[in-house]
């Protein structure tokens, strides 16, 4: 019983504007969403605290990494509109100003990068939920024992993987 694996889960949630960059139909302007994340955590359980994962815990990992993706928006690598957003917000002054907002770190992976001055983050792949669900995981697989991830754009649009 003590090394039975037992399942914590992380539910939040961030609203973030994408586009899918090729593809033929509405989704290819610039539109937004709120994103619904469901993080499995399989840990055994801690006999002094009694948690597999202490979902707070859980959640503020996470969010170190999603508050990111919140009220940002995602473009995809090679978007001809990450040039003309980065000059309008600079000429602008739109930014993440550390006064008002959370300072970011930026992200620097393979599949994603940032620009947390603007909350602007570009994707290496087009951003639908299956892709985002793989994204997740990299950036955070490190921090948590994660089983499975569900990501929902919409009431139609939702993906899940499991990992390990």
């Amino acid at each position: 019983m003590l090394n039975e694996k037992y399942t914590s889960i992380v539910k939040f949630d961030f609203q973030y504007a994408h586009r899918f960059m090729n593809w033929p139909r509405e989704a290819k302007h610039l539109h937004g969403h709120s994103g619904l994340v469901t993080i499995e955590l399989e840990d055994t359980v801690d006999p002094v605290t009694g948690y597999a994962h202490a979902c707070k815990d859980g959640f503020k990992k996470a969010w170190e990494v999603c508050d990111h993706f919140h009220h940002a928006t995602i473009l995809q690598e090679g978007d001809p509109l990450l040039e003309a957003m980065l000059a309008v917000y600079k000429k602008a002054g739109i930014t993440n100003d550390p006064e008002h907002c959370v300072p970011l770190k930026k992200i620097d992976h393979p599949l994603a990068w940032s620009y947390p001055e603007y909350r602007i983050v570009v994707s290496k792949k087009v951003t639908t939920c299956e892709n985002w669900c793989e994204l997740l995981y990299e950036l955070l697989k490190d921090k948590m024992p994660i089983k499975k991830i569900t990501f929902r754009s919409s009431s139609m649009n939702c993906a899940s993987k499991v990992f390990k």
